[in-house]
């Protein structure tokens, strides 16, 4: 049992929400977490269900989405390794807003509302740890809003910008390739677009001169007109 939340105590400290919080808090957490398995496909929670926790991703991909009256699926969030998500469990406790889904086989740590708040209750410490990590939840959600104001092609160059930051943090110059972490399909859910706009979206910064594409490998030509278009409306 002590291996086992050793491991937990291991996922919990990848994620951003818990950086503020020492061994000892992050061992007390993990006796509440489980750990589940999705297989690739595999539903984690559909829109309407009740909130009983959050999640953070251990291994794999997936997908938190909306699905619009017509079948159209908005893809709100791709989540990766050490990232968590499903926070409104925190605040809310009602009702999952959206959905999740496995995009690769997974592994998620469930964290429940209940156990962390009686946690909190005994140590409330913990519940000002916490804040900070909070925080971030909450300009994710402010800076998604901000990004579907702006045009594709500066939609997909924030996207693109991200997605390098994320695999080459400390190597991003003129030159970097990047592997797009999901498909054109998947990419253009995500956007809020359609698979031909955003084809027009790759095309106009190819043909710019800002990146070359091969499949699914972005080479980034010139950071500094990625940087400027990422950040225009």
């Amino acid at each position: 049992m002590a291996s086992h939340r050793g491991g937990i105590v291991q996922i919990l400290r990848r994620a951003p929400i818990f950086s503020g919080l020492e061994e000892v808090d992050l061992e007390a957490i993990a006796v509440t977490v489980s750990v589940r398995e999705v297989p690739k496909g595999g539903s984690l929670f559909s829109e309407g269900d009740e909130a009983k926790g959050f999640f953070l991703c251990a291994e794999g991909k997936l997908k938190v989405f909306k699905t619009a009256p017509d079948g159209r699926e908005q893809i709100l969030h791709f989540i990766f390794p050490g990232e968590t998500f499903a926070e409104v469990a925190l605040f809310a406790g009602r009702a999952y807003p959206a959905s999740a889904q496995a995009l690769e086989a997974s592994a998620v740590a469930f964290i429940p509302r209940e156990g962390l708040f009686r946690l909190i209750k005994k140590r409330t410490d913990i519940a000002i740890k916490l804040l900070a990590g909070t925080a971030l939840w909450v300009r994710r959600l402010t800076d998604l809003i901000a990004e579907y104001s702006k045009a594709v092609p500066s939609r997909l160059a924030g996207y693109l910008l991200a997605e390098a930051l994320r695999q080459r943090p400390t190597a991003l110059t003129d030159g970097a390739r990047v592997r797009l972490a999901v498909n054109k399909g998947e990419l253009a859910a995500h956007l809020g677009t359609v698979a031909e706009t955003l084809s027009r979206a790759f095309g106009k910064l190819r043909d710019e001169g800002v990146i070359e594409v091969e499949e699914r490998e972005i080479t980034i030509k010139d950071l500094a007109a990625l940087r400027d278009l990422a950040s225009s409306p």
